[in-house]
């Protein structure tokens, strides 16, 4: 019996899209938006722009080496399960931020918020792959990897004006309030697709171990070529997440509302990149997703020339920086949709769960080491202008690698 023969529910499956995307977005919101904040830290607690980029190093440090494990338990003990246990730590988390004394404080809760978060990605393609069929499997997958740049551009948007006017302790305790709200309705209202979670189940009681089937993913070499891609794609995103706001605040001086719109546009970018760069991928390059991979990087590679060389020796006005926010973000941002549905089609359907942490791992490790590294560099000269050249020389030379590289072992999903 193979799972693609299972038969879905199809009038509900485009809720079970609603429902992942909405705890998608409640995680997005500090995931991606959070750093929004981040001028409002730097103000009350003295920060550098290192020791911010702590803040994202702790965070995607406990995320890494705890989504493979939590994609092997989503796998083991069901979507809703992992909905409901994400969404509940995350509301608690999010909230207990605005109690902490200091940054020490704000550092040792956004650990746990990652842990906390590891379970929603695996989890949430998870619920794609057992309620869409293959035919709209691509087209859901997408649309759901929109939620997270919907949630980091409500987090960059509203974050910093509600910081603005109630303090931004008083701010992050709304992110939790909704993400309880949408826990109680998961527990209501999602169902399980049992017939294949039995099918899942059984086999996975049948034939693997968690490290027998980790072992298993390791050797498979399409995967290994894409999780080496998503390490560098993860330093590229850690670093405009972390650090966009920042170089606003700081190398242009915006206000911190501005800086959080500018970082909004960021987000509307990716979210505008993601739908675009998935049919661009399909229409226009045959579903060719080493040749979207390459494009992606030229084109940031371009723009992180411009913030470096040109922008920086200028003084711009407030147009021209929400145009390269918004391309920041539609060309760096806007790689997971490509990225999950690479990962995704190396495996079969029962190993969804583990092999999207197994990819997140080597993303959230690019995540974690980038910030602190981007910041320090920034901190030494002065400005960012160095930081973003780097960037874009390793993303040039990366992408233009993975295309070279990677014709033998991408032949399954190009």
């Amino acid at each position: 019996m193979n799972i693609k023969t299972i038969k879905t529910k199809s009038n509900f499956n485009w809720s079970v899209l609603l429902i992942v995307s909405l705890t998608s977005i409640t995680t997005s919101i500090y995931h991606n938006g959070f750093a929004a904040l981040f001028p409002f830290l730097q103000r009350d607690f003295n920060l550098t722009k290192a020791q911010l980029g702590m803040h994202a190093t702790l965070f995607y440090f406990t995320a890494a080496f705890v989504s493979i494990y939590a994609g092997r338990l989503a796998d083991i003990k069901g979507s809703k399960w992992s909905l409901i246990v994400s969404s509940s730590l995350l509301g608690i988390f999010y909230i207990l931020h605005s109690i902490v004394p200091n940054f020490t404080g704000i550092l040792f809760m956004a650990a746990l918020t990652g842990i906390a978060m590891s379970f929603n990605m695996p989890t949430a393609n998870k619920c794609i792959v057992e309620w869409f069929p293959s035919k709209q499997r691509s087209t859901a997958l997408g649309l759901q990897s929109m939620a997270f740049p919907i949630g980091g551009l409500l987090g960059a948007a509203f974050l910093p004006l509600f910081g603005n006017i109630i303090g931004w302790r008083k701010t992050i305790i709304l992110p939790g309030i909704a993400t309880l709200v949408i826990m109680i309705f998961i527990l209501f209202f999602y169902q399980e697709n049992k017939k294949i979670n039995n099918f899942q189940s059984a086999n996975n009681e049948k034939n693997t171990s968690f490290w027998q089937c980790f072992a298993l993913l390791i050797k498979n070499k399409e995967l290994i070529k894409i999780t080496i891609l998503g390490f560098f794609l993860g330093i590229m995103s850690g670093s405009i997440t972390a650090h966009f706001t920042l170089f606003l605040f700081f190398d242009y001086g915006l206000s911190e509302t501005m800086a959080g719109i500018g970082f909004a546009m960021v987000q509307l970018g990716s979210i505008i990149g993601r739908g675009g760069w998935g049919l661009f991928c399909d229409k226009a390059l045959g579903s060719n997703k080493r040749k979207a991979f390459l494009y992606m990087g030229l084109l940031f590679t371009t723009l992180a020339l411009i913030l470096s060389f040109i922008l920086g020796k200028m003084n711009p006005p407030i147009a021209v920086l929400i145009l390269i926010s918004f391309l920041v973000g539609f060309s760096g941002n806007s790689w997971p949709g490509l990225f999950n549905a690479a990962a995704v089609e190396t495996v079969e359907e029962q190993n969804v769960g583990i092999t999207i942490g197994l990819a997140l791992f080597t993303t959230r490790l690019g995540f974690m080491i980038a910030p602190p590294i981007f910041g320090y560099i920034a901190d030494r000269k002065g400005t960012y202008s160095l930081s973003w050249f780097l960037l874009g020389i390793i993303m040039f030379i990366v992408t233009v690698s993975q295309y070279i590289f990677s014709q033998k072992y991408f032949g399954k999903y190009h």
